[in-house]
């Protein structure tokens, strides 16, 4: 269940290539190696910082530190943190990393994925794998590239914290379940983190991670805003989706075989901590279901789902929303034909990909005006042309009676007059209203102005 990443994006922001270095780079790993054994604080969480080393962008400097979190009663936890270097307290946006593979942890299983390199690999290191197991993709990433996707935030003095959930490395729900609430319980502890202010995002198995974490956060650092992709919020109606659901679609035995050689490494997982599949004698679904996190997640959260998503259905995020739309708040990619599910592929969907740009656009708009300061600039990176070619399909949704009421409360976001939209290929920069306008006139022929495009969209989108 992979997703893009946002670095790309990220990096545009100022139209330049961010470095970074670690202080102490191992040369067999190119990954910081300096461990220092004694916990920076004692409490809930145990830190140990196992390396440093900075971002360098836009003539300035942004230290990090790559620590192994400790629980009592669980494994380590691992997590890359950037510290507001602000006075005072600053806000704070958790990345949840599921897939990532590190080097830096100085754990047998790291060392022995790192040396497999990217690709498909047994998926041994899962203590139920076994004869007729799928493999697993594996994607090594460096503290360099986490630094290039935080940049987007540091850029905006919030502090970072990307946190690892490494599913290469084994274990189950539960055991991804505890490297987030680790991650929250260190910034319950952590200098100069303003606890009312924490952002959480999160993509697909990281979407999950990201909406399971604000269900269990300590009460001191309860996210004030989330933003998931395609994020699976219910294990129960997801393994009834893929044992009962797809072979009611698919009649086509080799896709079918291709769900079930995907999810099958994701079943494990599910198992290990449930018991099995729902309504088997002892299986426990209570605390992974869409009703568990209605009833716990006080966070609230953005949910952004293409409607031709075959890994995670979208009506599991519209389930979701039902249950609770005082907290979760969606926006659906809205595909104008119906699904071929005997040719299309198990994927998150073609439109998340087609739009991959203006997803992230329109989440760091989310996030960030959400985080930012009363008075502070907000720069929400863009790329020319993607957004108006987004809309243009929205209006044609529109054309056929879809409801489209879920896109102008972005688009409102990105009106705030704090907002500079800035697109990296130009160098340009221009009002967020000014540009919400002129993309609003290019595809629907309005007239409308940065100092009026607000109240235009207040009663919805304008009639094709």
């Amino acid at each position: 269940m992979r997703l893009f990443s946002t670095t790309l994006l990220a990096l545009s922001l100022l139209g330049t290539l961010p470095t970074a270095c670690c202080s102490n780079p191992s040369p067999s790993t190119n990954s910081c190696q300096a461990p220092d054994e004694t916990p920076s604080d004692p409490g809930s969480v145990q830190v140990t910082k196992l390396g440093s080393g900075e971002l360098k962008a836009a003539g300035q400097t942004w230290p990090y530190q790559l620590l192994k979190l400790e629980v009592p009663g669980r494994a380590a936890t691992y997590a890359q943190w950037f510290p507001p270097r602000k006075p005072g307290v600053s806000p704070v946006v958790m990345l949840t990393k599921p897939y990532d593979g590190i080097t830096w942890t100085g754990e047998a299983v790291d060392a022995k994925w790192a040396a497999r390199g990217s690709g498909l690999h047994p998926d041994d290191s899962e203590p139920h794998y076994g004869p007729g197991s799928s493999s697993i993709a594996y994607t090594p990433t460096t503290p360099e590239l986490v630094a290039g996707e935080a940049f987007v935030y540091l850029f905006h003095d919030f502090g970072v914290l990307a946190v690892f959930g490494r599913f290469y490395a084994g274990g189950d729900l539960q055991n991804d379940r505890d490297d987030m609430n680790a991650g929250l319980r260190f910034l319950a502890q952590a200098d100069h983190v303003d606890t009312t202010r924490i952002g959480v995002f999160g993509g697909s198995w990281g979407g999950y991670e990201a909406l399971y974490a604000a269900a269990d956060a300590p009460a001191t650092v309860v996210p004030s805003v989330g933003v998931a992709l395609s994020s699976l919020s219910d294990f129960a109606q997801e393994v009834d989706y893929v044992s009962r659901v797809v072979p009611s679609r698919v009649s086509d035995p080799v896709m079918r075989s291709r769900y079930q050689q995907f999810f099958e490494p994701y079943f494990r997982r599910i198992h290990a901590t449930t018991g099995g599949d729902p309504g088997t004698p002892g299986s426990d679904y209570t605390r992974w279901t869409a009703a568990h996190l209605a009833s716990t997640v006080q966070t609230p959260f953005l949910i952004l789902h293409d409607d031709w998503d075959t890994l995670i259905p979208v009506e599991h995020t519209r389930a979701l929303v039902a249950q609770a739309p005082q907290r979760f708040t969606s926006l659906y990619l809205q595909n104008l034909a119906a699904v071929k599910w005997n040719t299309l592929p198990p994927d998150h969907g073609p439109l998340l990909t087609q739009y991959g740009s203006v997803i992230i656009t329109l989440s760091l708009g989310h996030l960030i005006v959400k985080l930012g300061a009363a008075e502070q600039p907000l720069l929400i990176p863009h790329a020319q042309g993607t957004v108006r070619a987004w809309l243009q399909g929205v209006r044609a949704a529109q054309e056929q009676g879809r409801d489209v009421s879920d896109v102008v409360p972005r688009l409102l976001e990105l009106t705030d007059p704090r907002v500079q939209m800035f697109e990296a290929s130009l160098g340009t920069l221009q009002p967020g209203a000014a540009f919400v306008a002129q993309e609003i006139n290019a595809v629907w022929g309005t007239g409308f102005t940065d100092a009026n495009v607000r109240s235009a969209l207040a009663p919805g989108l304008p009639t094709p």
